[in-house]
């Protein structure tokens, strides 16, 4: 719990306040900043029969970006050692770096003021 509450100072967040991260959420919707009022449609992750869609957000340019997997269904993230480029910044996120991958729960931050206070709102489940 305390090192939960010094996370949450470090993130300008109140104690009473939570921080968004992928492994919490399902599908696809919309996320929306408390601070600068920032809103986006994004992906958390949706499967289908033989391929996924999985959200990600780049550690560099903060854009919400999605990865296609085809043939990877039900809850794979990829082979560890695949890497994935940011289509918007060009970043290079290393998987085997990558926090939900070691069971960390990463905070997201808003694309435009980097603010952690968000909102998401579910529009659809898979």
């Amino acid at each position: 719990m305390e090192d939960e509450n010094k996370l949450k100072e470090e993130l300008g967040l109140k104690p009473d306040e939570e921080y968004l991260c992928f492994s919490h959420m399902g599908g696809a919707g919309v996320i929306k900043c408390k601070d600068c009022g920032h809103e986006e449609e994004i992906v958390s992750f949706i499967h289908g029969d033989m391929s996924c869609d999985i959200g990600r957000q780049c550690p560099h340019c903060h854009a919400f970006v999605v990865e296609h997997n085809e043939g990877n269904a039900y809850h794979e993230f990829g082979k560890a050692g695949e890497d994935f480029v940011c289509p918007e910044c060009g970043a290079i996120i290393r998987k085997k770096d990558e926090d939900i991958l070691k069971g960390n729960d990463a905070p997201l931050f808003c694309p435009v003021c980097h603010s952690a206070r968000l909102l998401y709102e579910l529009n659809f489940l898979t």
